[in-house]
């Protein structure tokens, strides 16, 4: 009798799984890149990129930043390491290591291997960057 309820919970649960990301406006899954730390500030995470057409929704999740406020930018640049001076894309400040934001972007042109998401220590202006993620195609 016990096996029977097993196979039910098993479905019911499987059931539950494939709906959740069958909703209206779901991105789907996303293309996910790493975030290495800058400046030995400890803080890593993921940059996570939803494609929708000509828009890309970007969630950054940010392990050591919890607990403020840190800026998050866009930049071109070939590398961490090789950044312009100005961003490209403001998005949304990290807060508690998170940000989610939306940007009039294809997704293709953002993993063109040009773009990098940087976080700042801060929200204030000349904050040291404390984390970046490389933008690239697989």
């Amino acid at each position: 009798m016990k096996r029977p309820i097993a196979v039910l919970v098993a479905a019911l649960l499987s059931t539950v799984a494939a709906s959740a990301q069958s909703y209206p406006g779901d991105p789907g899954v996303g293309v996910e890149r790493g975030a290495e730390q800058l400046n030995n500030s400890g803080q890593v995470g993921t940059v996570t990129l939803f494609g929708r057409d000509p828009n890309t929704r970007i969630v950054v999740v940010i392990h050591g930043a919890e607990g403020r406020a840190e800026s998050v930018r866009i930049y071109r640049g070939p590398s961490c390491d090789d950044l312009v001076t100005a961003p490209t894309y403001e998005l949304a400040d990290l807060k508690n290591g998170l940000s989610t934001s939306t940007v009039k972007s294809p997704e293709a042109k953002l993993l063109s291997g040009n773009y990098n998401v940087v976080v700042f220590s801060s929200t204030a202006a000349g904050a040291r960057s404390t984390a970046c993620g490389h933008l690239y195609a697989s």
